[in-house]
């Protein structure tokens, strides 16, 4: 009897999981959310803006709330691991911080907070981010949440609009109908509307099934507002493909047989989420897709609009994406964009970074800022070597000391490098094409800078 009713629970459970029913949409405005918000961007490590204006303008501006942020800035809550099994780069990491600013935006307390937290980061650290966060509600409830209480009560009344006319249920099923998703119908979609003072703070982020939707006070778009909102979701979406889509969706790409193939395959999440909010939604709400820019990056906003057509007739005809898509994409991207394979601005947008040196990262960061994957590591060891080796993205090397031996190991590392005998006395940037689609970066230094050898050696920011 007991195995027969274990069999059972589990035909049940499996059923479930698979079960697409309506997906409930719960609606918050988390005061521990935009507390948090609050905070990050008053840090050192952001940069200056209308929050920080009215800080520095405050009573609160003392040596006691000064050194809170300062110890903030330097709690460590970023962990992360991995999910091995799928595709590199086709299945995001589970990361510390994103499941704690899940916890903050559906919890009502400083308590609910940690009980939900507990186990996520050690707990002094824990502890520590709760009695900031508790320390700085009350300046955040007199700075920013009083003097916007009746535009956060408008953004929230047209927002919920979205909510109850089923907008976003009706386009996240068009999103898992197109992206082949299968989605537990227990587990709900969390939006938490973040008032964000000062102008051209629009924006969203989704992690695991929550989305923030950061909107100015005044702003009046609600439609362009649903559609970034839609654009994050979708990222929900396409991450959670099982198993055997992400390694369908790897191997039509590889069978493409395209030397672009790996930069397009990079480069397609967003443009998927581009395609299906700017372009899809934004066309059921209005009559026409978005006219301006889709998206504030040419490589997203071109291939989004060029894909488009594609996207558009499978979600009529109610087809997931499949083979036949993703050799049209890939077409797409090789006869309309040949060139973006030589731009480094593409080619930095996914990038694995090992250097000695902190001015190296800095230079990429301040340089390249928009960037889908980056990873920066050091020193350049054989282990390292290994670990670039098995990210399917652009790959760059810095050499400053050691240079014979750290060359002599990429040589060992890398067959392309095998005929070519670069002399590690002198300075020298090559660029190559791997055997991953991906290119290799090896910045060869003695007293020139990285920033120095970039700019001689791709003075108008491409591979010649």
């Amino acid at each position: 009897m007991k195995r027969i009713l274990s069999i059972f629970l589990t035909v049940v459970i499996a059923c479930s999981l698979f079960a697409q029913g309506d997906i409930r949409f719960n609606f918050h405005t988390s005061a521990l959310y935009a507390t948090y918000d609050f905070v990050i961007k008053l840090s050192d490590s952001y940069p200056d803006n209308e929050l920080k204006a009215l800080f520095r303008a405050s009573d609160y501006n003392t040596d006691h709330y000064r050194k809170l942020i300062t110890d903030f800035d330097q709690l460590k809550i970023d962990y992360s691991y991995a999910f091995r099994q799928y595709p590199a780069t086709l299945k995001a990491g589970v990361m510390s911080r994103d499941l704690l600013e899940r916890n903050l935006a559906v919890s009502k307390t400083i308590d609910e907070f940690r009980d939900r937290s507990m186990g996520i980061l050690p707990n002094e650290q824990l502890s520590k981010l709760a009695a900031i966060l508790e320390c700085f509600l009350p300046v955040y409830q007199t700075l920013a949440y009083e003097p916007n209480r009746a535009a956060l009560d408008v953004q929230k009344e047209h927002f919920l609009k979205f909510v109850d006319n089923n907008s976003f249920s009706d386009y996240f099923q068009t999103g898992l109908s197109f992206y082949g998703t299968q989605w537990d119908s227990i587990i709900p979609i969390e939006l938490n509307l973040l008032l964000s003072p000062g102008k051209g703070n629009l924006g969203a982020r989704a992690f695991n099934n929550t989305a923030i939707c950061e909107v100015p006070p005044d702003f009046k778009d609600h439609i362009t507002f649903f559609v970034v909102a839609m654009h994050e979701i979708n990222h929900i979406i396409y991450d959670n493909q099982g198993l055997e889509m992400k390694d369908n969706i790897q191997k039509w790409f590889d069978a493409s047989g395209s030397p672009n193939s790996q930069y397009a395959l990079l480069l397609m999440n967003e443009v998927l989420a581009t395609a299906l909010s700017s372009g899809y939604a934004m066309e059921q709400q209005t009559g026409k897709a978005d006219e301006q820019e889709w998206y504030a990056n040419k490589y997203i906003s071109e291939m989004a609009r060029a894909i488009y057509p594609v996207v558009k007739q499978y979600i009529q005809a109610g087809k997931p994406m499949d083979e036949a898509f993703i050799k049209a994409y890939v077409t797409t991207y090789d006869t309309q964009f040949p060139q973006w394979g030589k731009e480094l601005a593409h080619l930095f947008t996914y990038r694995y970074i090992v250097t000695g040196s902190e001015e190296d990262w800095r230079y990429f960061r301040r340089t390249y800022r928009y960037n889908s994957y980056s990873r920066f590591s050091a020193p350049i060891t054989a282990a390292e070597i290994e670990k670039a080796k098995e990210a399917p993205v652009t790959k760059v090397f810095i050499i400053s000391k050691d240079h014979k031996q750290i060359l002599d190991m990429l040589k060992a590392n890398f067959p392309e490098l095998g005929s070519k005998n670069p002399n590690h006395k002198k300075e020298f940037i090559m660029a190559l094409a791997l055997e991953d689609k991906t290119k290799l970066f090896i910045i060869n230094r003695h007293r020139s800078s990285t920033e120095e050898m970039m700019k001689k050696y791709f003075p108008k920011n491409l591979i010649e």
